[in-house]
């Protein structure tokens, strides 16, 4: 999970077109529609983007690393272990059940 925090400043100047809603999408936009196991990439949804004519870089943060475990990288490697077995393993049980139609 990532958490950002922006502070806003400038003079209040910027006027954007905006859109309203209902009506800021169209029920035929091929991003309504897309196919999850598409490869393709996703198409954009909605109105053009808002372009400022400000160049806005964020600054990079460092990372907090919060162990599962609490007693170390050997054991929070171990809890990771479990967790991707559990995964491979309800994957396997889902297959199974789709394959019988379930």
């Amino acid at each position: 999970m990532t958490c950002f925090n922006f502070k806003i400043t400038g003079d209040g100047t910027a006027t954007p077109k905006g859109v309203k809603f209902p009506g800021g999408y169209k029920i035929n936009e091929p991003g309504l529609h897309w196919d999850v196991n598409s490869t393709a990439a996703y198409p954009p949804v909605g109105p053009a983007i808002y372009k400022s004519a400000y160049d806005v870089r964020l600054e990079s943060k460092p990372q907090t690393v919060i162990s599962p475990t609490g007693n170390g990288a050997d054991a929070d490697a171990t809890y990771y272990g479990w967790q991707n077995t559990a995964l491979k393993n309800l994957g396997v049980l889902i297959a199974n059940l789709v394959a019988m139609g379930a």
